[in-house]
């Protein structure tokens, strides 16, 4: 994956968080970057067949882009030690065909709501540009104690200063749908036009930014949220957290 080494850098500190700290279990989690410009070692390259590969998902928007994503089945701990052994560099060719360029294929099975959400960000024009799906404890955990996104919000919005700061539209709450399937992109690109993390019921966190950094930065901050939440729940207290005056500010204070 020579034509990309640069952008190799920061997938594999994600995949090496993601995997400390037990968010990607197994195989489980995926990440993509739109890429911005490709090297010129790929000009005058073309597609063999073999190399050419199908989507079930509309990529008409994404003609043209070049990502780099999570290979179907790759483990972060392995990304985390080689990134060649679990990333794919690949162009989208035209409304259902990508050409897979270099990396062990096929893509992460989460295509469909990776491509979903790179569509919405480029009609956005909010240059978001990567994608992380992972597990994390506290917020899988939370799921499982909250149906309403208001009420989930309400709380989570006064564990701690920091929460507001980095996520100013908070949490979506995507309901149950099996991972994979359509319901699913299409529901995480419905939520993602508002929020900028989700949480999928008793799965996961969906997560975007204009650098994975950014979108990593989200996922911690939520993370951290959730697990004061359930120390504090499982104490026995269900504390009141930060006054609506301090929150404001907060938010003052960091011109928000």
């Amino acid at each position: 994956m020579i034509d990309v080494l640069e952008e190799c850098g920061p997938m594999r500190r994600v995949a090496e968080v993601l995997f400390a700290r037990g968010w990607a279990e197994a195989n489980a989690g995926n990440i993509s970057l739109r890429l911005g410009e490709v090297p010129g070692t790929l000009a005058g390259r073309s597609p063999s067949p073999a190399s050419i590969h199908e989507s079930t998902v509309d990529m008409a928007d994404l003609v043209g882009d070049f990502f780099l994503i999570t290979a179907s089945g790759s483990r972060m701990r392995e990304i985390a030690s080689d990134p060649r052994q679990g990333l794919c560099l690949v162009q989208v060719l035209d409304r259902r065909r990508m050409w897979l360029i270099d990396g062990p294929g096929p893509v992460s099975s989460e295509w469909a709501t990776h491509a979903g959400l790179h569509t919405l960000f480029k009609e956005s024009r909010c240059n978001e540009r990567a994608v992380i799906h992972c597990h994390p404890l506290g917020l899988i955990a939370l799921s499982h104690l909250f149906a309403s996104e208001k009420e989930m919000n309400d709380r989570l919005s006064r564990m701690q200063h920091e929460t507001r700061l980095f996520l100013p539209q908070m949490i979506g709450l995507i309901p149950y749908a099996v991972t994979g399937s359509k319901e699913l992109a299409k529901a995480s690109k419905e939520k993602l036009k508002r929020f900028r993390v989700a949480l999928w019921d008793k799965h996961g966190v969906i997560a975007s930014g204009r650098t994975l950094d950014e979108a990593l930065d989200r996922i911690e901050v939520a993370e951290k949220a959730a697990s004061v939440y359930l120390l504090l729940k499982s104490a026995g207290v269900e504390a009141e957290g930060l006054g609506d005056e301090q929150i404001a500010e907060t938010l003052r204070a960091f011109k928000k």
